[in-house]
């Protein structure tokens, strides 16, 4: 009995140290550029390098209403600039008059809209190639300069 505990500790140990180990590799691969959650609805930009491109992940889901089954995920490869402009045409809805028509434009693998809500919100629409199914939600300036690291 006395030996079994040195062996069974030592595992342990073992499964702890290479646990820990895998996690922070992933967590190395992946950076949250910025994040917004909420009881209303969570919103994240992640970015991933791999040989020197940028690969980033928009994910939101709108929280509100439990019934609601409409995760975005949207991935797209992107430069420093490609971004910036990304950024520029999400904030541009924000001085949009309610009566302008929905700006379009094409993101990963479908199509992003923007337009205005009241006090200078921005909703943001996605449609998947393929798909009639719009998942949208909604974003402050505030939060919108949160989600991607302004």
């Amino acid at each position: 009995m006395v030996v079994k505990k040195p062996l069974f500790t030592f595992i342990a140990v073992l499964l702890f140290i290479f646990s820990n180990a895998k996690t922070t590799n992933y967590q190395a691969l992946e950076e949250t550029v910025g994040k917004v959650s909420n009881s209303y609805k969570y919103i994240e930009l992640t970015k991933r390098v791999v040989d020197n491109e940028n690969f980033y992940v928009l994910k939101y889901q709108n929280l509100e209403y439990p019934q609601m089954k409409d995760l975005a995920y949207i991935s797209f490869s992107a430069n420093y600039d490609q971004l910036n402009n990304l950024y520029n045409e999400i904030l541009k809805g924000s001085k949009m008059k309610k009566n302008d028509p929905v700006n379009y434009m094409t993101l990963g693998d479908g199509r992003m809209g923007v337009t205005r809500l009241a006090s200078g919100q921005v909703r943001i629409l996605y449609t998947e190639n393929g798909s009639s199914v719009v998942k949208w939600t909604w974003l402050s300036k505030g939060q919108l300069k949160k989600i991607f690291g302004k």
